[in-house]
Formats: C-alpha cells, sequence, structure tokens
C-alpha cells in the first residue's frame, strides 16, 4: 500500500544529481533539503533510493525510476521501461556503475543483466545484454545474483543455483564479452550483500551471517585481516575479527568500510592514507588510529546501539535505534548537511537530524560526497504502533 514519504538530501550537486537545473558547486546543498515528494510508493516494502554515484542518482518512485544528473553522454532522458515488472512497478536488482555515471543494472530474481544504451542521442534506455552460448556466464550454467564495481574498476560478481562462486573480472568489458573471470572461487553459501572499496569487495553471507573479503594485497586494512600463505588477499576470507559475530548490514567507502551486527554493535576497518587529501582523511585516520587493531568496534554517543550505517568517500553516517542519524567526517560539500560554515566534524560523531513528530526515517544512503534520507509520514492512527520502535525497515527490499 502506498504511504506518504519525502527524500531528503544534503551535499554534492554539481551534475543536478539531487536537485535538477542545478549544475555548478554553488548550488551545493548544505543542510538537509526535500528533493522528491513520494505518493506512489511503499516506503515500507520497497527501497526508495537505488543509486548514488558521483555524477547520477536514482530513486524508485513507485510507479516508475526516477534518474538524476548525467551518464554517458548526458542524455536528456533514460528510458526505464525494460525494467519494469509484469505489474509494471520497478524490478528489484542492483544498479552499478562508476565517476562517468550509471552502466547497468542486475536483476537479481533473474539473473539478467541490462546495460544503458546510450548512442549520444536525447534518449537512452536499458536493454537487456545477451551473452553467446560459449561466453562464460551461459556456458557455465551460472545465474548472477550480485554485481559490484571497485574503485580500480575491478569487478566482482556472485552467481548462485548451479555452483555458487564468487568470480573476478578486470574489468566491466571483460564481463560482457563472455570472458572468463580471472580468479573464480567456489562459494560455501549464497550471498546477501556485496560492497565494493577502491581496491577490495566485501561478502556477507545468507546463512551464516559473517564476512568474507578479498582484494588488492598492497591495501591490507581494507582486508580487515592480515593476508597470509593460506589466505592471500585474492582468497575470500573470513575476518577473524569478526567471527563468530552476527552481521546484519556491511557498507564501504573508498577508503573504509563498516558492518553492524546483529547486537547493534558497529565495527569499521579500512586504509590510513599515507598522503592525507582534504580533511576527510584525516579524520578517517584519527577515527583508525584511536585502536591499534584491524578492525574497530566503534562507540556512537556514549553507546548507542546502531541500526545501520552508510559511508560516502568523505563521511560515515549511522542511524541509532532511537530514530537519529549521526555523522562522522568532511563537510565540505554540505554531505553531513551542517552548513556552509562546517568543513568538518573535527574527529567527532555530530548529530545531523532526526524526523520531526508524525515521521519516521525509512531508509537512508551515502553518496559520495552526499547524504540521502526516506522519510514516512503516518497517518494519526498509525503513531502509537510505530512509536514503539525506530520505525525503521530494518532488511528494505532490493
Amino acid at each position: 500500500m502506498a504511504s506518504c514519504g519525502k527524500v531528503l538530501a544534503t551535499g554534492f550537486n554539481l551534475h543536478g544529481q539531487l536537485e535538477p537545473g542545478k549544475s555548478n558547486k554553488n548550488d551545493n546543498l548544505h543542510h538537509f533539503t526535500q528533493i522528491q515528494k513520494l505518493d506512489h510508493v511503499d516506503c515500507d516494502r520497497d527501497r526508495v533510493i537505488r543509486c548514488t554515484l558521483w555524477s547520477a542518482t536514482i530513486f524508485n518512485t513507485g510507479t516508475l525510476f526516477l534518474h538524476r544528473g548525467i551518464s554517458g553522454t548526458h542524455p536528456d532522458r533514460i528510458h526505464f521501461d525494460g525494467l519494469l515488472d509484469l505489474e509494471g512497478r520497478p524490478k528489484r536488482g542492483v544498479f552499478f556503475g562508476d565517476v562517468s555515471g550509471v552502466k547497468g543494472f542486475l536483476d537479481d530474481s533473474s539473473g539478467d543483466l541490462y546495460m544503458l544504451q546510450d548512442d549520444g542521442k536525447k534518449d537512452a534506455r536499458f536493454s537487456r545484454h545477451c551473452f553467446q552460448a560459449n561466453d562464460f556466464i551461459p556456458r557455465t550454467g551460472r545465474k548472477m545474483s550480485h554485481a559490484a564495481i571497485a574503485g580500480n574498476m575491478q569487478v566482482c560478481v556472485t552467481t548462485d543455483c548451479k555452483d555458487p562462486a564468487v568470480c573476478i573480472f578486470p574489468n566491466l568489458k571483460s564481463l560482457l564479452q563472455g570472458s572468463d573471470p580471472v580468479e573464480i572461487y567456489p562459494s560455501h553459501q549464497l550471498v546477501k550483500s556485496l560492497v565494493a572499496s577502491s581496491t577490495t569487495f566485501t561478502i556477507l553471507g545468507q546463512q551464516q551471517p559473517r564476512l568474507e573479503t578479498f582484494g588488492d594485497a598492497r591495501y591490507p586494512a581494507l582486508l580487515g585481516r592480515t593476508p597470509s600463505t593460506q589466505s592471500p588477499a585474492s582468497l575470500p576470507t573470513v575476518i577473524s575479527a569478526l567471527d563468530g559475530i552476527n552481521v546484519a548490514k556491511i557498507a564501504a567507502g573508498s577508503w573504509l568500510i563498516a558492518a553492524v551486527s546483529c547486537e547493534k554493535d558497529l565495527y569499521v576497518w579500512g586504509q590510513v592514507m599515507q598522503q592525507p587529501i582534504g580533511d576527510n582523511h584525516s579524520c578517517f585516520d584519527k577515527l583508525l588510529n584511536n585502536i591499534g587493531e584491524d578492525v574497530h568496534l566503534i562507540d556512537i554517543a556514549d553507546g548507542q546501539d546502531v541500526e545501520d550505517v552508510a559511508i560516502g568517500d568523505e563521511h560515515l553516517v549511522v542511524l541509532t535505534t532511537n530514530g537519529e542519524l549521526w555523522g562522522y567526517g568532511s563537510n565540505d560539500f554540505g554531505q553531513l548537511g551542517l552548513g556552509r560554515d562546517v568543513k568538518t566534524t573535527q574527529g567527532e560523531w555530530v548529530k545531523i537530524y532526526a524526523a520531526d513528530a508524525g515521521e519516521k526515517i525509512r531508509e537512508f544512503a551515502a553518496g559520495p560526497l552526499s547524504t540521502f534520507i526516506v522519510v514516512r509520514c503516518h497517518a494519526r492512527g498509525e503513531q502509537k504502533r510505530l512509536d514503539t520502535s525506530s520505525g525503521y525497515r530494518s532488511d528494505p527490499a532490493e
């Protein structure tokens, strides 16, 4: 059932990815601002914020996908008709892309891959990618379930059904051309979530909610573990510091990864930059240097429980179980909504948003330099029922 809601955003808006019609750095949003009204989406069922990239954002409005920003050769309009189900609703799955914008969409129910076809004209559309019979995916009878692109352009694809596996391709072109992966590892269970940092990937399993990491050996801190001969960096391996801890959520930025446990604790790990670039890395360095271990248990606002986490390139945002958003890191582009004068949280956690009376935070996400919140406005008769909990959709549908 559709419910009243809205999308709020703050941060980098150079490409109009937050508010259309604005296209220069002076139009960044420095406070949380309503950028989209939601009249036809079920905020309790559907994920609204579907993609947050450097130059593009995609929302699910309930009846269609909405693209803001630029992708490819900057088409005036992107058609999503190929990504609607038989009932005319947006399909569930994951969009993926890079700094140039949206590249494609993976339908996680069918395993079909849809690529954005952009011929340089005014309009572009998503079309189902047809592999050849001898290409790796059809030849091996695999169905893709998750896909992610790391900052070094490597692509990770997980497959289920026949012989679940983790497959690594050097780039997106290699996957689309049907080449065999450069690395393929059997998966011990189906994958719930897959996220990418600059040089590594992190997988959260379904049956056993534990983490495995793998990637570039030159940045072991992004693995949250120390590579060894038996467990090299390239091999998906459980993070020993988190072994035995049931993990509910994972998130990744360029140089920081985080996990929220089922017990509502926040853990982070990442790479301390040798040559900091701006305030962002000095802030993250302080966060990571406070404790000299691979994985850090982080205290939020004197021990508040954490419901979920999102990470940008320069900031970290968490939602506590009492319905408050707290931020850490850079606000150079307004990504924490703290105004023009505040450039960084100075290594401290700052409360950045709390819902008004009669509203609940149902979802939030971080772009590289932005933060998004989905707020549900409930009817008077619902207030008593929803006020007994945080009101947060703990496991939103894709």
